[in-house]
């Protein structure tokens, strides 16, 4: 005996499966959309890394600048002991509890060599060190601010 066909069963035999068929592709699109999505807004964010000379002796020569080198660039240009080189959004300032903070601007380096002079420029301190940024805003396509470091240097 052949199966009849309710108007009821054939919706439950097509329009169903159709309907399915189309939320999964629109999530799907939603998706694959949501990944290559519109171009990156501007960065309107600068990273702050805080440093701390600690002297390991009695006898420690006061510090009179610091340089902080990114690779190539290094802020501020030495030996010359200006705020910022120009060009760039980075800038090293030294605070009135004696720290330095460097401003990275949105895209902080991941190694950061300090070098640290006396007032007659000669170096006193030169170390290089690994930074672990811990991103606090947007993602990882289009960057955002991450969390402020904190790093003590050890003067001899």
């Amino acid at each position: 005996m052949p199966a009849v066909f309710t108007p009821r069963r054939r919706v439950q035999l097509f329009v169903v499966p159709l309907v399915a068929a189309f939320c999964m592709a629109f999530i799907i699109g939603a998706i694959v959309l949501d990944r290559e999505g519109a171009d990156c807004p501007s960065p309107t964010w600068n990273n702050q890394l805080h440093l701390q000379l600690s002297p390991t002796s009695a006898k420690a020569v006061q510090p009179a600048a610091v340089t902080a080198c990114m690779g190539e660039e290094c802020v501020p240009l030495a030996p010359a002991f200006a705020k910022a080189s120009s060009g760039t959004t980075r800038a090293l300032i030294h605070e009135r509890d004696g720290s330095w903070q460097l401003s990275l601007g949105a895209q902080p380096a991941g190694t950061i060599s300090f070098t640290v002079y006396d007032k007659n420029g000669a170096v006193l301190s030169n170390q290089s060190t690994k930074v672990n940024w811990t991103r606090i805003s947007g993602n990882e396509r289009c960057g955002g601010a991450m969390a402020d470091v904190s790093m003590v240097l050890d003067m001899p």
